[in-house]
C-alpha cells in the first residue's frame, strides 16, 4: 500500500478512535491537497482486510469524484479491481450502466442511489458497515439525508465518515444534524508549513463593477444576474490585461459566473495570443476529460470553466487562479482557490507558489473570503482591507494583496512588495483564545482589585471587560485604543493573565466539565446548546463557551453586533 504522510496516519487513527468511542458519524476536515481520497481509501482497505465479510460504500455527487477513488485504488491495490486475479473484483461502481451493487467496496453517485431500485439492489447484498461521503458539505441535502437514514436503519452500528475541505454549506445549513464530531482537521496552513501545498499569493483587482441589485439564493448570488454584471466585454478586458501583467508565464484556471462567460473568456484570451479552452457541465464527458488531460499536460495556458473544476479536479502545475466571479459561499471560494495550491512535484516546471487574481466588485470585500481559505480570523482580514484598500481605484488596479508562507501573513497593495504581518498570531499565542461567531475572547482571571477581567476582539476592535469577582452584575465594557489589537492583546495577557487559567496545555483541560460549569452554561446558552452537548464538554470547552456567551451578550448590549 502507498506510503501515507504522517498527518494522514494521524487522521486515520483519530477516525478510528471516534468510531471506537461510539461517535459513529464523524467528520474529517481535510484541506484541498491533503489527499483525502488516499486517507479514506487506506482506512477502508485496512478495515475490510481485517473483516472480509464487511461492506463499504463511498458516495459522491459527481462523476469526477467517482473516477478519483477508482484511479487511486488502481495504484494502491490493483487486485481489488480484478487485475492479476481470477477472483471477482472486491471493488466496483454503481453509476449509469455500472451496477456493482454486491462488491465489498462500492463507489456510487448519490444520484444513482436516489433510485429505490438501486438502493434495494445495494442492500440486497447485505447492510453497509462503512459509509464514506465525499465532499460531504452537500450531505444535508434531502437526497443524502434520506439515504443516510435508510443505511443507518439497515445497520445501526454503521461507521460513517464525512470528508470535506469546507465544513459549511453555502446556504448556512451546518453539518451538525448529520455529524456528531470532527475527528480530525488538516488545514491549508498546516500543509503550506509542511511543504505539501505551495504558498498562496493573493491580489484583489479592482473592476469598478457594482453588484447592487444582484439577488441571493441558497446562500450565494443568483448566477444569471451575476453573469449580466461580470460576463461582459469590459470585464473580460480587465481579466486578460491583469493576467498578462501579473501572471503571463503561469498556467491558470479561471472561474466564471456562467457557461457562456467561460467560453467568451477563453475566446478573449485566444484573441490576446494566450492559449485557452473552456469546459462546462454541458461539455460531453469524453471531450471534457480530453480537455482537462491536455491542460494537465501543459498543452494550453488557461482553462476557463463554470462549476466544473471546483471539486475533484487536480492539475498540479497550475500556478494561477483567476476568480472572475464574486461569491458569498466560503465553500465555493475555498474550492476554487485550492485548485492552484498543489505542488508540481517531479514536473519540469514546478510551481513554488500560486497567484490568485481575484476580480473584485466595487462594493464587495473579497479579501475576507480569501482569508477564510487559510483559516484566518475575519478580524485580521478586515484590518488588512482597512490598511490596504484605496478609494476611487481605476479598473484593473490592485486594491489589496497578501502572501502566506504557513507561518507569516504579509500584506500590501502590490503583488510582491509586502509588509510583514503574522497570520497565525492566535495559534502561536501561549494563551487559550476562544473563537466563535467572529468573536475572539481571552479571560485574564481575577485582578488585584478583585475584579474578573476579559479581553476580546470584535470587528477588529480590542475591548476590555470587568466585573466584581463572583457577582452576576453586568460586565463593564471599554474599548482599548491601539494600532494593533493583536499585539496589544498579547502584551496585556503577558502582564495580567493568570497562567493556570489561560495557558495552553494545562492538565485540567480534558477533564469533564464541572457541575457548576454545566449549570451556568445551561443558563447562558439558553436554547443554543442541547443538554446532551453540554454533558459531553471538557472543562476547557465549557470555560471557553462560558466566556464567549458572557462577552457576546455584554458587547451586544454595548452596541457591537456579533
Amino acid at each position: 500500500m502507498q506510503q501515507l504522510r504522517p498527518y494522514q496516519t494521524e487522521a486515520i487513527d483519530a477516525i478510528r478512535q471516534q468510531w471506537a468511542s461510539d461517535q459513529l458519524d464523524c467528520l474529517l476536515v481535510a484541506a484541498t491537497g491533503a489527499g483525502k481520497t488516499q486517507i479514506f481509501l487506506s482506512l477502508l482497505a485496512d478495515e475490510l482486510d481485517r473483516n472480509p465479510t464487511a461492506r463499504a460504500l463511498v458516495i459522491a455527487h459527481r462523476q469526477e469524484l467517482i473516477d478519483q477513488p477508482i484511479e487511486r485504488m488502481r495504484q494502491m491495490r490493483p487486485d481489488w479491481l480484478g487485475a492479476g486475479t481470477l477472483d471477482r473484483p472486491r471493488m466496483g461502481i454503481m453509476m449509469g450502466a455500472h451496477n456493482a451493487a454486491d462488491r465489498q467496496l462500492t463507489i456510487a453517485t448519490v444520484q444513482t442511489l436516489a433510485s429505490e431500485k438501486r438502493r434495494q439492489q445495494l442492500l440486497a447484498a447485505g447492510p453497509i458497515d462503512y459509509l464514506v461521503v465525499d465532499e460531504c458539505h452537500h450531505a444535508t441535502a434531502n437526497t443524502y439525508m434520506s439515504l443516510w437514514r435508510e443505511l443507518r436503519a439497515a445497520n445501526p452500528a454503521m461507521r460513517h465518515l464525512g470528508v470535506t475541505a469546507t465544513p459549511q454549506r453555502a446556504d448556512g445549513e451546518g453539518l451538525v444534524k448529520v455529524y456528531q464530531t470532527v475527528a480530525h482537521k488538516i488545514t491549508i496552513a498546516d500543509l503550506v508549513k509542511q511543504g505539501y501545498l505551495v504558498q498562496p499569493r493573493w491580489l484583489g483587482i479592482s473592476t469598478g463593477i457594482s453588484i447592487e441589485g444582484v439577488h441571493s439564493r441558497s446562500g450565494d448570488y443568483v448566477a444569471s444576474e451575476l453573469a449580466q454584471k461580470f460576463d461582459t466585454d469590459s470585464g473580460r478586458a480587465i481579466i486578460v490585461a491583469a493576467y498578462q501583467k501579473y501572471a503571463s508565464e503561469r498556467r491558470a484556471i479561471a472561474f466564471t459566473a456562467s457557461v457562456a462567460g467561460a467560453h467568451d473568456l477563453a475566446a478573449a484570451f485566444m484573441r490576446a495570443g494566450v492559449s485557452a479552452r473552456a469546459v462546462d457541465g454541458t461539455t460531453p464527458k469524453d471531450i471534457r476529460a480530453s480537455i482537462m488531460a491536455d491542460f494537465r499536460a501543459g498543452k494550453f495556458q488557461i482553462l476557463t470553466n463554470c462549476q466544473v473544476a471546483t471539486e475533484g479536479f487536480d492539475a498540479p502545475g497550475t500556478s494561477c487562479v483567476l476568480m472572475c466571479r464574486p461569491t458569498k459561499s466560503d465553500s465555493l471560494y475555498i474550492q476554487c482557490m485550492g485548485r492552484g495550491l498543489r505542488p508540481a512535484l517531479g514536473m519540469a516546471q514546478p510551481n513554488e507558489d500560486c497567484l490568485i487574481l481575484d476580480f473584485m466588485p466595487a462594493d464587495s470585500r473579497n479579501v475576507i473570503m480569501a482569508g477564510d481559505v487559510l483559516g484566518l480570523p475575519k478580524e485580521i482580514t478586515r484590518a488588512v482591507l482597512k490598511d490596504t484598500a484605496k478609494d476611487e481605484l481605476e479598473p484593473g488596479m490592485v486594491q489589496a494583496g497578501f502572501t502566506f508562507d504557513g507561518d507569516n501573513f504579509n500584506s500590501s497593495g502590490t503583488p510582491m512588495e509586502i509588509i510583514h504581518r503574522e497570520l497565525n498570531y492566535l495559534d502561536q499565542s501561549p494563551y487559550i483564545w476562544g473563537r466563535r461567531e467572529g468573536l475572539l475572547t481571552l479571560p485574564l482571571g481575577v485582578a488585584s482589585d478583585n475584579n474578573e477581567r476579559i479581553i476580546a476582539i470584535a470587528a477588529g476592535q480590542l475591548l476590555g471587560l470587568k466585573r466584581p469577582r463572583g457577582s452576576f452584575d453586568s460586565w463593564q465594557v471599554a474599548p482599548i485604543a491601539c494600532d494593533d489589537p493583536y499585539q496589544t492583546a498579547q502584551e496585556l495577557a503577558d502582564r495580567h493573565a493568570v497562567k493556570a487559567l489561560t495557558s495552553k496545555g494545562a492538565g485540567w483541560h480534558n477533564a469533564p466539565a464541572s457541575d457548576p460549569q454545566k449549570k451556568y452554561l445551561r443558563r447562558l446558552a439558553r436554547r443554543e446548546l442541547s443538554p446532551a452537548a453540554i454533558e459531553r464538554l471538557t472543562k476547557r470547552e465549557a470555560g471557553e463557551l462560558i466566556t464567549h456567551y458572557q462577552v457576546r451578550d455584554a458587547i451586544r448590549d454595548w452596541g457591537i453586533d456579533v
